[in-house]
């Protein structure tokens, strides 16, 4: 061997000798197990074949820590133990299936039997997803991570769910789910929070979440209206607010000011938003979509609740590569209830208790909850007329086999009847005024340099043949309110959805027959709708008919107004322009009824 090989030898080896003396105490490497002290706990856990897989043991906290952590705020330090598998429990009755998950003693899921998902006739029952956001999981609950395994068993009645947490702090958090049997949409929960130290232990703020809300399969969005949206009753008695078409000032308040990148998904506390009034406790707070909601109905005081909103991403855009400047539209929207700070002493546990519905935006179903809840189906200020309206038409679809069409058409032709009389008279009121404008013009011409004398003169010939000026309007005006009312129920209303009707296969959806495969610019037509062209057709007929008693150009103006009802109303529910179309030929029939009985001039 040469020198230098013998050299490089020695040095390797030298080398070799000083890294197996202190090569661990230099990289902080490895070091054999300490053995297992006295109180240590030691645990098993099912793996996901359903083995059983012995845990590393995991030394007992040292009393001066858990003091430290016990006064720590706001979160309490808790131990990292290995997650164990998810458990689950099913709940059910006529209505639900409720999935109960150990992970955050929240929900997984929820079936609502009652309701098909899609117009299909293989379609199986709404599901509502929660897995992306639990629903009722607590968040931000000292010493318990988001999504803690929690011990998961069945109640004693088989009715609920029993589940339980004990963190090192010594806090034990004991959550039981209830469904009632029978036909019921809302679930009970109930929290009770001990404290096995004798010090007292803090339990800062912490929020109970909804889970998140999407549009259903086959669901069109209608062009100016979001129903994806958060509602909430302040907890000081003020009106419901309602938090949907604001949702973008969530993703303005979080873009990039340099980028313009508006983020995918943005969370915010309710009151820093623009343009909606501050909210800083809720009665109950709901997420919903067209049709269906969760309503958290806490018994406790509460604090200022959080919005969660995701946006959809343009065509191209990832969630890792944002570009957008502006909202383009919400995807989801989801909510938290947040509780206030209280402290736990060690005979005193603290309970908290509340209710979760989770169901359709159903009038006979909402309406028994109290606390102003109905108020999710946004009847607005014309509620009243609009249940009366909603309970007739329900009533006459439960004579036939809830034929919804026909109702619609028998609940038109009801509100016809009981304003024949207005606008019997009101027409009257326009023929004769239509009879007498020769004998106007001749006073206009008369007096033309005398407004006042026209003015008497044109009031005593209103006297003498009994007209009323306003009497054409007068009666128009009064139905305004019912046509809103009716707009406001048939948009939304869940008794509509997958109700057929002759051609029409959905009267809560735009016809769309025909699909043309692509959507027509700035009218944003993609199908064939027959029902708002026959409107636009009886509308352009009906003011044909109609005695005028304005001048041409007024009338030329008025002709365009069954073009604009037909860009209005072509892409709203089928059961809309089914209404407005009936309540159309009525009055074109009550018009030709009228020709051949004329009214003579009165004499006063």
């Amino acid at each position: 061997m040469k020198k230098q090989d013998i050299m490089m030898v020695v040095i390797l080896g030298a080398l070799l000798v000083l890294w197996t003396m202190f090569g661990q105490k230099l990289t902080g490497g490895d070091r054999p197990p300490a053995p297992t002290a006295a109180g240590t706990n030691t645990f098993s856990v099912t793996n996901a074949t359903g083995a059983l897989a012995k845990a590393d043991a995991i030394a007992a906290p040292d009393p001066k820590v858990a003091a430290a952590a016990t006064n720590a705020t706001p979160v309490i330090a808790e131990l990292q133990v290995p997650a164990k598998p998810e458990q689950t429990l099913l709940l059910t009755n006529d209505y639900l299936e409720v999935v109960v998950s150990s992970k955050g003693a929240s929900l997984n899921s929820v079936v609502i039997k009652q309701y098909q998902e899609n117009a299909s006739a293989k379609s199986g029952p709404v599901r509502l997803d929660f897995t992306e956001r639990r629903a009722l999981a607590p968040v931000s609950l000292a010493g318990i991570p988001n999504a803690a395994d929690f011990e998961l068993q069945a109640s004693s009645d088989g009715r609920g769910a029993e589940l339980e947490y004990r963190a090192a702090s010594g806090l034990v958090f004991h959550r039981t789910i209830t469904l009632p049997a029978g036909k019921s949409y809302l679930l009970g929960v109930a929290d009770t929070f001990k404290n096995t130290n004798k010090d007292t232990l803090p339990l800062p703020p912490y929020g109970m979440q909804l889970g998140v809300m999407r549009d259903l399969p086959g669901e069109t969005p209608q062009q100016g209206y979001v129903y994806l949206g958060v509602d909430a009753l302040p907890g000081g008695g003020e009106k419901v607010q309602y938090f949907a078409g604001d949702l973008g000032g969530l993703f303005e308040e979080k873009k990039n000011a340099a980028s313009l990148a508006v983020p995918e998904q943005v969370e915010g506390i309710w009151p820093k938003v623009k343009n909606v009034p501050t909210i800083t406790s809720v009665d109950w707070l709901a997420v919903k979509n067209k049709y269906f909601a969760q309503i958290l109905m806490p018994n406790d005081a509460t604090e200022y609740p959080h919005l969660w909103a995701q946006r959809t991403l343009d065509p191209g855009e990832t969630n890792t590569t944002l570009h957008a400047e502006k909202l383009t539209s919400l995807k989801a929207v989801a909510a938290t209830v947040m509780f206030p700070e209280s402290r736990i002493e060690g005979d005193k546990p603290v309970a908290r208790s509340m209710q979760l519905y989770v169901g359709p935006k159903l009038y006979s179903a909402l309406a028994p909850l109290k606390r102003s809840i109905v108020d999710v189906m946004e009847f607005g200020f014309w509620g009243p007329v609009g249940k009366v309206l909603l309970w007739t038409m329900n009533a006459i679809a439960s004579v036939w086999p809830y034929n919804y069409g026909l109702a619609i058409m028998l609940l038109t032709i009801l509100i016809r009847i009981v304003f024949w009389p207005l606008t019997h008279k009101s027409t009257q009121s326009m023929k004769r005024m239509q009879a007498v404008q020769p004998l106007m013009k001749e006073i206009r011409e008369k007096f033309k340099d005398n407004a006042q004398k026209q003015q008497q003169e044109m009031m005593r010939l209103y006297k003498e043949h009994k007209i009323n000026p306003l009497g054409g309007c007068l009666p128009m005006l009064i139905q305004i309110p019912v046509f809103i009312a009716l707009f406001v129920v048939l948009r939304s209303a869940i008794e509509l959805r997958f109700a057929s009707f002759l051609w029409i296969t959905d009267l809560s959806e735009a016809e769309n027959l025909f699909p043309f495969g692509y959507s027509i610019p700035l009218v944003g037509w993609s199908a064939i709708n027959i029902l708002p062209i026959l409107m636009a057709v009886t509308m352009f007929w009906q003011q044909k008919l109609t005695p005028s008693t304005g001048d041409a150009q007024q009338q030329k103006i008025m002709m365009f107004m069954p073009v604009m009802m037909l860009f209005f109303f072509y892409n709203f529910a089928a059961g809309l322009s089914l209404y407005w179309t009936t309540n159309q030929v009525l009055m074109i029939v009550q018009l030709y009824w009228q020709r051949r009985h004329p009214t003579p001039l009165a004499k006063a």
